[in-house]
C-alpha cells in the first residue's frame, strides 16, 4: 500500500469508523439515563489513558510545547462542549443518531474553511472543486435528515 494511503488509512478511515462507533455508544449511555455530565467525565477518563498509552507507545512523538498544550486545552474544551451538548439532544429530546450524525458530520464543511482562510491551507484549492462537493455534502445531508 502506499504511504499516502495508510496515512489516509490511519489518520482518515480508522478515526472516522471509530467516531461512528463513538456516536452510537453515546446514544445507547444516553438511552440507559446517563446525562451529559457522567458521560462526559467518563469519556474525558478514556480519553486520558488512551493519552497516556499513546505517549507512552510513540514515545518520538510525545513531546511537549507550551503553546501547543494550550490549543490542546482549548481543543478539549470545544470538543467536551460539543459532546455534553450531544448527550443532552440524545437524553432530553431522544433524537435519532440517524439523525444527528449527518449534520455533525457536516464539521468538515466548517474545518475545511477554518483551514484555507485561517491557516492559509487553500493555496491550491480549486474553488469550483470545493463548491462543488460541499453542494454535495449539503444535498446528502438535506436527504439523510428528511428520510
Amino acid at each position: 500500500m502506499p504511504p499516502s494511503y495508510t496515512v489516509l488509512l490511519i489518520g482518515g478511515v480508522l478515526p472516522a469508523c471509530l467516531w461512528a462507533v463513538t456516536a452510537v455508544l453515546q446514544k445507547l449511555s444516553a438511552q440507559h439515563g446517563l446525562g451529559p455530565g457522567p458521560f462526559l467525565a467518563a469519556f474525558g477518563a478514556m480519553v486520558l489513558a488512551a493519552g497516556l498509552v499513546l505517549s507512552t507507545l510513540l514515545r518520538g512523538t510525545a513531546e511537549v510545547s507550551w503553546p501547543g498544550l494550550r490549543y490542546a486545552l482549548a481543543a478539549g474544551l470545544t470538543y467536551g462542549i460539543a459532546t455534553g451538548l450531544i448527550s443532552y439532544a440524545l437524553l432530553r429530546f431522544g433524537v435519532p443518531i440517524s439523525k444527528l450524525a449527518p449534520i455533525l458530520g457536516c464539521n468538515v464543511l466548517v474545518t475545511a474553511l477554518i483551514g484555507v482562510f485561517l491557516l492559509g491551507e487553500g493555496a491550491d484549492l480549486d474553488v469550483w472543486k470545493a463548491v462543488g462537493g460541499t453542494v454535495i455534502v449539503l444535498v446528502g445531508l438535506a436527504l439523510v435528515t428528511a428520510a
